[in-house]
């Protein structure tokens, strides 16, 4: 489980943020912000900052995921 917000948000926002089943979702929710995103990996503990979304991570995630 994914979960995308603005990098300007800085700490986890639980409320605000959009949740994800994929990281190729996320991705997508991110490329929608219009801005840098943060996408962090939920896990049992607390939330991982796992990567951007920004013009070269978007490119990178167009080349794997096709989209």
């Amino acid at each position: 489980m994914f979960a995308v917000q603005p990098i300007a948000w800085k700490k986890f926002d639980e409320h605000g943020a959009q949740y994800s089943c994929s990281i190729h979702s996320a991705y997508r929710i991110g490329q929608q912000w219009g801005e840098p995103c943060m996408i962090w990996r939920l896990t049992s503990g607390q939330p991982i900052r796992w990567c951007r979304t920004d013009a070269n991570t978007n490119a990178i995630a167009d080349l794997v995921f096709g989209c």
